[in-house]
């Protein structure tokens, strides 16, 4: 027993864990599934408590994938957001993603955990790295949702709302949705609920211009609707007056 403690502590060096320990009945326990003729050797399981730091950086609980590709992860009662990283090389278990690095975000994140239970939670490593931010779509039952169509009523096809929690809306946003549809519909997952500062800019990356900003309609402030965590808020149809 203790040799596998040892052991385990070994391949768990580097995941940025405050404590390791034998895997007990409460956690989530699954396989790690790799794609057709790729490798499932290096990856490590990681959980976050909450989604805020963009499931990037030092977790608050990681587990090594054997080589069956299973795992467990020794926790206890909460919610929490999973997400599976398979390093290009050993060694590697710090620092940003580097060329050749997979990771896998759990569809049915955040993952419930009881008490006396074990949580099933599988996955399928891609085949190569996803060039968008990780956490930036994760599903969550706190949302925002609704329809952007211009002046003249038609629906707003292919932009994306950007929420900060300061009024400045400046930067990096802090969560952002997919880019709208046909039907101009979005939806916008939240890490928590609080009050967040909404702008709509056209589908693109780095830091948005003045160019690429719409406006809501009769909002001379930002526009900043509030909500609880656990809830979605339908804001219904907006209103946009074309680029600021």
């Amino acid at each position: 027993m203790t040799w596998c403690l040892m052991a385990f502590c070994l391949l768990c060096a580097g995941c940025g864990v405050s404590s390791v320990s034998l895997p007990s009945s409460t956690g989530i326990a699954g396989r790690i599934q790799a794609p057709a003729g790729g490798s499932i050797e290096h990856t490590v399981v990681y959980a976050y408590r909450n989604a805020d730091s963009g499931l990037r950086g030092p977790a608050d609980f990681a587990a090594p994938v054997d080589e069956q590709g299973d795992y467990f992860l020794d926790l206890v009662e909460g919610r929490y957001f999973l997400v599976a990283r398979r390093r290009s090389a050993p060694g590697q278990d710090e620092g940003p993603p580097r060329p050749g690095d997979v990771w896998a975000m759990h569809p049915r994140n955040p993952l419930e955990v009881r008490e006396g239970r074990i949580t099933e939670a599988d996955f399928q490593l891609p085949r190569s790295a996803h060039r968008e931010a990780v956490a930036a779509f994760a599903r969550s039952d706190t949302a925002l949702r609704g329809q952007l169509i211009d002046d003249n009523g038609s629906p707003l096809e292919g932009v994306v709302v950007l929420a900060y929690r300061s009024e400045e809306a400046r930067g990096k946003p802090d969560h952002l949705s997919r880019a709208t549809g046909p039907d101009g519909r979005f939806v916008l997952y939240l890490s928590q609920g609080g009050r967040y500062c909404l702008l709509v800019r056209d589908q693109g990356r780095g830091r948005p211009g003045t160019a690429d900003l719409y406006r809501f309609a009769e909002e001379s402030e930002p526009f900043c609707p509030s909500l609880s965590t656990g809830r979605e808020k339908d804001l219904g149809t907006l209103i946009l007056r074309g680029r600021q």
